[in-house]
């Protein structure tokens, strides 16, 4: 079977690796396994079916619905081999964001592993049933290598193409700063959403290293993480920033990971001089192909102060200028930063006019991406992240533009002002939304669960009789910022008592959340995210001694329902 794309590419450099060990294990989950060949076999099935799609051509885009496993990274790998780009979708996404993506992206046909082909919607094209033919035939290279939807301030997400030259760069960098080869054991733990998985899918992949998927759906624990890094002898990962942090602050760490590598949000402390793994921190919008600068091992610097994002990777070119467009280069002077180089994306899919706005040339020609976000360069040539020029903010790794779940709440019916604010914290951030309007609060929540990801919920939804206001007429922000919580309308009921199950869990929710839930309360509606989440969890399974998923407190997340699932985990265990 011929290359269907050039050598600069992914797929050239994976070719490489099929050559020269074809019998090494490529990617393993649980007890499943794939060598190298078997890897590329299977992905050449999946391409010969993609390019029986009816509108397949080269550079055309094919949405892939899977859950995390070996499924949808062969689906990828499929896709790239039949010529075509593609677009992942996280099957944890409500139906709603679902369709708004695929309205907008507007692939040729959605991959969906089995089980999953119901939640396309009607009139989209679903591929499935067996190939015909056992390999793709040759297809003309194309720029495109997928596209990832980020929050869009307009009230849709947006899509960002990224080509494979700069997925490329990335991967080559990333195997000479970071020594991915055969033997190393990659963890993977992006969200499939989260452009990070690209990054430590490819980055394994294309250096012959062995990329170690997760069973759980959701791994959100930093104690659980660790414990599969252990036994699963994973030695390079990426963890969002607030995994990492908690890593850190673990007190045994997993001794046999060599690289830590992390990003998506400010990292606010330094890993201890002891800890057992090279850390490396690193900046990236998704529009820079996911990493833009990295810094050196953190162990070695001085541990006060915030850790810097360090300097361009191979390939990038980074400066910042102030108000005016004027450069700004003395050190400890904010300006914003603008990214040129190999790592650009393309663009943004559909929409010539913000990547014309965004992708700016310069006087000689060379593309720029106006970042938004301000940073300072140190005394030795280093970038530190200051803070965002506009209002995106960072929820847990993922950019989030507070306008875009603005825009979902006004269209409720009912609603007739709101406002979403951003409160950072420990575990990553949340977002607290405001109200005006006769709506009921259940019916936005309703409506925001429908159409928004998780991590862009509010952890906090409250009704004003009037919003806030400055002397100029806006909505006044930092007002919102200093209005106190609500109690919960229901108080906590009798089962609630300290000493009964629900006292102790709704004591362990109170102390997380900072809010005392009643038997009715929701955990995600008392202020409960994903990162609190597995630590109630964990929590609860060390007061009732018990096994219990996290996907537990996602299933039954009421106080009552979530109790009475501990209950019956407690008698199973006796």
């Amino acid at each position: 079977m011929q290359d269907t794309v050039n050598e600069r590419t992914v797929v050239g450099l994976l070719r490489r690796t099929v050559d020269a060990h074809p019998d090494a294990i490529a990617i393993e989950c649980g007890a499943q396994k794939l060598t190298y060949r078997q890897f590329l076999e299977a992905a050449a099935v999946v391409a010969g079916r993609i390019q029986q799609a009816e509108g397949h051509r080269s550079g055309c885009l094919v949405a892939l619905l899977f859950d995390r496993g070996i499924e949808g990274v062969v689906a990828q790998l499929g896709s790239w081999l039949a010529g075509a780009a593609y677009l992942p979708l996280d099957p944890a996404l409500p139906d709603g964001r679902i369709e708004s993506i695929l309205r907008d992206a507007r692939p040729v046909a959605v991959l969906a592993q089995d089980g999953l082909a119901g939640r396309v919607p009607a009139g989209v094209p679903v591929l499935d049933g067996p190939a015909t033919g056992a390999s793709p035939s040759t297809v003309r290279p194309a720029p495109l290598a997928y596209v990832i939807y980020t929050s869009g301030s307009t009230g849709a997400p947006k899509g960002v193409e990224v080509g494979h030259a700069g997925l490329a760069n990335l991967v080559s960098w990333h195997r000479a700063a970071y020594g991915t080869r055969p033997g190393v054991r990659v963890g993977a733990f992006a969200g499939l959403g989260f452009d990070a998985t690209v990054w430590e899918v490819w980055a394994a992949l294309a250096g012959g290293a062995t990329l170690v998927l997760p069973t759980e759906r959701m791994l959100v624990d930093s104690a659980v993480i660790a414990e599969f890094i252990g036994r699963s002898a994973v030695t390079h990962c990426f963890l969002s920033t607030p995994l990492a942090e908690q890593l850190f602050a673990l007190p045994d760490p997993p001794a046999g990971l060599a690289v830590l590598l992390t990003g998506g949000d400010r990292l606010r402390v330094n890993p201890p001089a002891s800890f057992p793994a090279a850390v490396f921190n690193h900046y990236g919008p998704t529009e820079a192909t996911v990493v833009t600068t990295a810094s050196d091992d953190l162990r070695r610097r001085p541990t006060e102060g915030a850790p810097v994002i360090g300097r361009p990777i191979t390939g990038a070119r980074a400066r910042l200028v102030d108000a005016d467009g004027a450069a700004v280069t003395d050190p400890g002077v904010p300006g914003e930063l603008l990214i040129g180089g190999d790592v650009l994306a393309l663009g943004y899919r559909n929409d010539p006019e913000l990547t014309s706005r965004k992708f700016v040339p310069d006087e000689e020609g060379s593309r720029w991406y106006a970042s938004g976000d301000i940073c300072r360069w140190t005394a030795d040539g280093e970038l530190e992240f200051v803070e965002r020029r506009d209002a995106q903010v960072s929820i847990r790794g993922h950019r989030v533009e507070p306008a875009e779940v603005e825009q979902e709440i006004l269209a409720v019916p009912g609603v007739d002002q709101a406002a979403v604010i951003h409160l950072p914290d420990q575990d990553g951030g949340s977002l607290r939304a405001f109200f005006c309007g006769e709506a009921e609060p259940g019916a936005i929540r309703t409506a925001l669960t429908g159409q928004l990801p998780k991590y862009m919920l509010p952890a906090g939804l409250q009704r004003l009789a009037a919003m806030p206001l400055t002397p100029n007429g806006k909505i006044d922000r930092k007002a919102l910022l200093d209005t106190p919580l609500e109690a919960p309308v229901e108080a906590p009921a009798e089962p609630s008592l300290p000493g009964t199950t629900e006292g102790r869990i709704a004591a362990i929710w109170s102390e997380l959340t900072g809010n005392l839930p009643g038997s009715g309360d929701s955990f995600f509606e008392i202020g409960g995210h994903s990162l609190i989440a597995a630590r109630a969890v964990s929590r609860t399974r060390e007061q009732f001694g018990i096994k219990i998923g996290l996907q537990t407190i996602f299933n039954h997340p009421v106080l009552a329902d979530f109790s009475a699932m501990v209950d019956e985990a407690v008698r199973s265990a006796e």
